[in-house]
């Protein structure tokens, strides 16, 4: 991108926010080149079309030249194009700037850093292109509501697109990223042309060949066709060699793990191990990169490739690879849940340069259950990058494996981080006196007790005692983490003791199961909460006649981005009983999957939930052992 040559080569930061006159990539909007905008180039026809096709007008494009109404000096906006890769999003956007601000300077920031230096003292008559914007609400430090509203109250346009996933889940994650994204106008990009749509794009096509040649094209959508993705995909699925294959659905598994920087050619030799067969990989890694490169970085249909390479900031260097949206979007969805070969996760996490690319892959591994990968990624950035958060999240990690005294040691190294981290020493101090009261004498490894107190760090501890204290306000967060949790043991002999809420909240999962012998055997025993509750399960007893149907429909809906449908998935296999399928959900990256799993394996007092909750699973799924669990992926030493 022309803005990383501007920012690391030809000029500073400084000189890009301080220069009010000037931006990465000129004066004017106009004076930018579509695609050093993130704007596709074109498939190609022989009569010589110009670089972009004529435009094909969209309906949304009403409401995205409202928003730029006339007096937008005054109020500043805030807009969202949200759609899948080659969907057009980019290009109408880009249209509607270039028509209503083409006379406005262009800022397109490296990163959040950028603009937050910006908010205190912002320019006016601005652009801020923030093209594929997770970039930035994930970045470290993160883009902020108020940064955003400082640039709008200045009377500045800041645009960024989203894949309707990132959408998902960027609404509903943290407080102040949520209100970030919640609060722009967003404007929703279809995949396929409406039926006025076509009409126009009919018109156009008469003096545009490219236009024409997509409509003729039957198997994807006009956008796609014309920015290459058809063919991007069958360069992935015929392709010429394993070793060209396997190098690109490596780049597009690190990219579904939120890998944003460029592979480096080292790390996707090292992950592209596990997408070969033994016999393959017997041959040198020079032969892997002469058979898989040509075929990967081939130009296609409008100078698209598979993996492009990416500059290091410097004349002749190579930074690395970057898969191409389309083919990661195709990707993420056909293999939303498969899982990701230990190669690809032990590269990553041992080579990976990016801080932010770091904290993301460890994100990645405890959504999946695979806490040995977030060991390693965790604590590189605790030592490597001294990022005390991560350092805290560590720490916790390593104390549900009942590896205080190494938890401590962590922490310690980041002593001078600020309170977090000395009330979570004191915390553990106190923990450490609470395991050391209640471990069994020659026990080693993790007994049931110790386990159930280090599950969650001591939270539930901490609130027994508060609860049995009189504590109501403890009590009931209490019994909502052990329902969560499915934790039945000790909501039987809760409610069994009388507590009215943990007698509420087991009837509850006995009614969300279908499980209709254990409800009324609670009932007949005379618990008025099972018997309140025995109309409301036979309402609902007929929704496992209809799982099959109602599966097959949410799947379809998650496959294409939707995190709603996705958590439904969850709660239904849960409800189910449906380990398989809640494994698989687990592999996709579901936020509620570990939890449900966790507690599925609670609920059935399985023998191998402790393992399970501490040390978590195997790239292939298989349950970690502390005897399982390689000393190669933990530090020896802090």
């Amino acid at each position: 991108m022309r803005e990383r040559e501007w920012l690391s080569g030809g000029g500073s930061r400084s000189q890009l926010l301080d220069d009010r006159d000037g931006s990465a990539l000129g004066d004017r909007f106009e004076s930018v080149l579509p695609r050093d905008l993130g704007i596709h180039s074109a498939i190609p026809t022989p009569t010589g079309d110009d670089e972009l096709p004529k435009y094909v007008p969209r309906d949304f494009d009403l409401k995205l030249r409202l928003t730029l109404g006339a007096n937008l000096p005054d109020r500043g906006a805030f807009v969202i194009m949200i759609g899948g890769s080659s969907s057009g999003k980019t290009r109408s956007l880009y249209e509607a700037v270039r028509e209503n601000f083409p006379d406005w300077r262009l800022l397109l920031p490296a990163d959040a850093a950028d603009l937050l230096h910006l908010k205190n003292a912002p320019p006016r008559r601005t652009v801020f292109w923030l093209d594929e914007l997770q970039r930035y609400l994930g970045s470290s430090p993160p883009l902020t509501a108020e940064c955003v509203l400082a640039l709008e109250r200045n009377g500045n346009l800041v645009v960024g697109t989203l894949w309707p996933d990132q959408y998902a889940h960027w609404t509903a994650t943290g407080e102040d990223v949520q209100k970030l994204v919640k609060r722009a106008v967003s404007i929703s990009v279809p995949d396929r042309l409406s039926p006025t749509e076509l009409t126009e794009a009919a018109k156009v096509a008469r003096r545009d060949g490219r236009i024409r040649r997509a409509l003729e094209t039957r198997d994807a959508g006009m956008t796609q066709v014309l920015a290459g993705g058809p063919s991007l995909v069958m360069c992935w699925e015929q392709a010429a060699t394993p070793y060209a294959k396997a190098i690109i659905t490596a780049a597009a598994d690190a990219h579904r793990l939120g890998m944003q920087s460029p592979l480096s050619v080292e790390l996707l030799t090292g992950a592209m191990f596990g997408y070969l067969t033994s016999r393959e990989r017997v041959a040198p890694t020079d032969h892997w990169l002469d058979e898989a490169m040509p075929h990967a970085t081939r130009p296609l249909y409008g100078n698209v490739s598979a993996l492009s390479p990416v500059d290091a900031g410097r004349a002749g260097t190579l930074g690395g690879y970057t898969v191409a949206d389309y083919l990661a979007q195709h990707l993420r969805r056909v293999r939303r849940t498969e899982p990701v070969p230990h190669e690809a996760w032990q590269t990553l996490a041992t080579r990976l340069r990016s801080p932010e690319d770091l904290r993301r892959l460890a994100e990645s591994a405890i959504a999946r259950l695979r806490y040995r990968y977030a060991e390693v990624a965790l604590d590189r950035l605790a030592h490597e990058f001294d990022d005390s958060k991560s350092a805290v999240v560590l720490a916790d990690l390593l104390t549900r494996q009942d590896r205080l005294i190494e938890a401590v040691r962590v922490l310690r190294h980041h002593e001078a981080a600020g309170p977090l981290v000395a009330t979570k020493l004191a915390h553990l101090a106190k923990l450490q006196q609470r395991v050391d009261a209640i471990r069994p004498p020659f026990v080693r490894g993790l007994s049931d007790e110790v386990a159930e107190l280090l599950a969650d760090v001591g939270v539930c501890d901490d609130l027994r005692r508060d609860a049995d204290d009189g504590d109501a306000l403890a009590a009931e967060r209490l019994i909502e983490l052990l329902a969560d949790r499915g934790c039945l043991r000790e909501l039987r002999d809760r409610a069994d003791r009388g507590e009215r809420l943990a007698a509420e909240a087991l009837a509850d999962m006995y009614v969300d199961w279908g499980d209709e012998d254990l409800l009324m055997a609670r009932a007949r025993a005379g618990d008025e909460a099972a018997e309140l509750r025995l109309p409301k399960l036979r309402r609902v007893s007929s929704r496992g006649e209809n799982a099959r149907f109602e599966i097959g429909a949410l799947r379809e809906k998650a496959d294409e981005g939707s995190l709603r449908a996705a958590l439904d998935l969850c709660t239904l296999f849960f409800d189910l009983r449906d380990e398989e399928n809640l494994k698989a959900e687990l592999d996709a990256g579901t936020p509620s999957a570990a939890a449900k799993l966790i507690a599925l394996y609670t609920a059935r007092e399985h023998p191998s939930l402790i393992h399970l909750r501490a040390f978590g699973l195997e790239a292939d799924g298989q349950l970690v052992t502390p005897e399982t669990q390689p000393l190669g992926v933990r530090r020896k030493d802090f």
